[in-house]
């Protein structure tokens, strides 16, 4: 499954009398939330995880934040950092 995000075509200006400065401003404000709603876009779409072995995955977890998910290969399971912890996800969880 991926996610698609809308991106912000242009910035209308109905009334010309703005200075140019402001229309300038306009133009690079849909380009920067352009460029930011596309890392969003594609930090919800990563779809590979690197495999990491279960002694990996012990190592790593004290420099983990909560909301990471890995892949354990020695396991052939996910398991995730939750309230700092690290908790297996189990397909009995998601019928």
């Amino acid at each position: 499954m991926t996610i698609s995000l809308d991106k912000v075509n242009a910035a209308p200006i109905s009334d010309s009398t703005f200075p140019f400065d402001f229309n300038q401003w306009l133009a690079v404000l849909v380009d920067t939330l352009n460029e930011v709603i596309g890392d969003i876009q594609s930090q919800f779409n990563i779809t590979y995880f690197q495999p990491y072995t279960s002694a990996q995955i012990t190592d790593l977890a004290p420099n983990l934040q909560d909301g990471v998910i890995l892949y354990d290969s020695d396991m052939n399971v996910y398991v995730g950092r939750q309230a700092g912890s690290l908790v297996q996800f189990t397909t009995a969880a998601y019928p």
